[in-house]
């Protein structure tokens, strides 16, 4: 049996009781929150506890649904918070005596973690699943997705070949080249 993707009893219990989650919708409602915050980039909520005084004494009775302490962290630095969250998405997926991710689970994490803040990342999935030569990646490929995320997200003009990035990202530089190259051969025939 694989342990990919578990949390233990205690971890869960420790996580739920910290967040103060008390039902599923509650649950349901802080993913939801810090999906929107970490991966969306969208506007922080603002907490009932940080609104004004004449708001406060509409909400007397009204407490947070959850503990939002670790919500309220994040979005001070919600490019911190995505790392964070990238990495520890790394961690639980792999296997535990692995040092690599399958390629199948990496696209799928980079499809959800990447695909909604940087769009490049859709057409890098898309040359994966095409290609089919990759077989895993490390904690490194990993890494530098991302980065590569960042740095050249739908401009790849300034990508050089003969820099630091790995191979796979090399071969799906040159695969999106190609591919453009042929529509715009297409368009104008």
């Amino acid at each position: 049996m694989t342990t990919t993707l578990m949390l233990s009893d205690q971890e869960w219990l420790q996580g739920t009781e910290a967040l103060r989650i008390s039902s599923l919708s509650v649950l349901a409602m802080a993913l939801k929150e810090l999906d929107d915050l970490v991966i969306h980039g969208k506007e922080p909520i603002t907490p009932v506890s940080s609104l004004s005084s004449v708001k406060k004494r509409d909400a007397v009775d009204f407490q947070e649904p959850y503990n939002r302490t670790r919500y309220s962290q994040y979005a001070l630095n919600r490019n911190a918070a995505f790392t964070e969250l990238y990495q520890f998405c790394f961690t639980l997926s792999k296997p535990p005596q692995s040092r690599n991710l399958d390629m199948e689970t990496a696209i799928a994490l980079w499809s959800v973690l990447l695909a909604p803040r940087y769009p490049i990342v859709t057409e890098l999935t898309m040359f994966l699943n095409e290609s089919g030569s990759y077989k895993g990646a490390n904690k490194d490929i990993w890494n530098m997705v991302h980065e590569f995320s960042q740095t050249f997200n739908g401009e790849l003009s300034n990508y050089e070949a003969d820099g630091a990035w790995p191979t796979m990202l090399d071969d799906f530089v040159a695969w999106n080249r190609d591919k453009m190259a042929r529509s715009t051969n297409a368009t104008t025939q």
